[in-house]
């Protein structure tokens, strides 16, 4: 039964209704509602009758929050705009971030309780609205109410310092330097041959089915986990949370403390773009790792990664799981297992334009840094030569 639970499959979709008012008056004030698609209705009733139509808002058109209702598992807000008071449907519209003025002295991660959806209305609403269709508002609140994931220290607190800071980029790729001695070597290539060795069949398959060559489906794994050595011991769940919520505070006690004056540290300007890309990017694999605990029966809290929230022996975030593949047929997809590893990287990088643009191309798609690339490629080309004598390369 444990196995089970720490296996992640590709998304099922499995709908729930579930009608239940949802109010969180008392924490709307200032909010805004941004319209999302090209045109929606504002409505006098939460429902979509035709004839309960009030007025058209356009894209990126903003109202003032006033109040939410959940109907039938949709959830509205009633809004005030230009033309009068109305309702909106979550699903056309997102929350606007409240502009937050911190406190240096009483930062919301320096806290002994926390209640994310009376500090974060907007962000606790948006991500509900995105995995409401898989729980019920009650399940919601609970996932997002222990404490135990939700307080940021200890290590949680110093790994997203470290992805916060001005100079992560820079500190990053001097890392994937540093490693290329590290993960290319005598030592690692002759690990690199008995695994392939051991797990021969799955390569080749691999390799014939998305044409990817089996020198660079290990040269990731080798990357990535060291082919399954170090799997990363965080909670997944939690990284994700704190970098979802937290992350902007931690930046700006990092600019109160002169992080950007620091040798080889972004612009404010560029680094708050980043944190951005960053916030959306937990939001995403968030949601996905809820929906597909939700779909697969598992606590989404239990699942292990590393600190950046990556899984598995081929590190894959939630978000890229539409890309895993049951390599060994057993009917499951487990990314702690080496055989549907090597078929998931496989098909990764072949559905990133391996075949099209390149495998450099594909490797910088799994991460961007130009240095992680070449680590990869100099592994792969000097593995080929190892590889050659076993299997010749098609």
């Amino acid at each position: 039964m444990k196995k089970r639970f720490i296996r992640i499959f590709l998304v099922v979709c499995v709908l729930y209704g579930f009608p239940a008012h949802v109010s969180a008056k008392s924490n709307l004030n200032n909010l805004e509602i941004i319209v999302t698609v090209k045109n929606c209705n504002l409505r006098s009733a939460p429902d979509t009758s035709k004839e309960n139509v009030i007025s058209i808002l356009s894209k990126n058109e903003t109202a003032s929050v006033l109040d939410t209702f959940n109907n039938n598992g949709h959830l509205w807000y009633l809004v005030q705009t230009v033309n009068g008071k109305g309702w909106l449907s979550a699903s056309v519209s997102m929350l606007k971030e409240k502009p937050l003025i911190f406190n240096p002295l009483d930062l919301i991660y320096k806290k002994t309780s926390i209640l994310l959806e009376k500090e974060y209305p907007a962000k606790y609403l948006n991500l509900y609205n995105k995995i409401k269709k898989y729980y019920r508002k009650d399940e919601f609140d609970s996932l997002l109410s222990d404490q135990s994931n939700i307080l940021l220290n200890g290590e949680y607190l110093d790994k997203l310092v470290f992805l916060a800071s001005p100079v992560s980029v820079k500190t990053q790729s001097q890392q994937h330097r540093d490693w290329v001695s590290l993960l290319v070597n005598p030592k690692t290539l002759n690990e690199g041959k008995l695994f392939f060795e051991k797990y021969k069949p799955y390569f080749l398959t691999a390799q014939k089915e998305t044409g990817v060559q089996a020198n660079d489906i290990i040269a990731i794994l080798n990357w990535e986990s060291r082919l399954g050595t170090y799997l990363g011991k965080y909670d997944v769940f939690k990284i994700f949370i704190h970098q979802y919520f937290y992350i902007d505070e931690v930046e700006f006690e990092l600019f109160q403390k002169g992080h950007y004056q620091k040798e080889g540290a972004l612009n404010r300007p560029a680094a708050l773009k980043r944190i951005q890309k960053i916030k959306q990017r937990a939001f995403n694999n968030l949601t996905q790792l809820m929906i597909q605990a939700k779909n697969t029966g598992f606590d989404p809290r239990i699942i292990k990664g590393s600190w950046a929230g990556a899984i598995g022996i081929p590190q894959f975030m939630p978000a890229s799981m539409s890309y895993a593949v049951d390599g060994d047929r057993d009917g499951l997809i487990d990314l702690n297992t080496v055989p549907d590893s090597i078929f998931s990287v496989a098909t990764y990088l072949k559905r990133h334009k391996y075949t099209e643009r390149g495998r450099e191309y594909a490797f910088g798609r799994y991460n961007s840094d130009a240095m992680y690339v070449r680590g990869v490629k100099l592994y792969s080309d000097e593995f080929e030569k190892l590889m050659f004598p076993i299997c010749p390369v098609q």
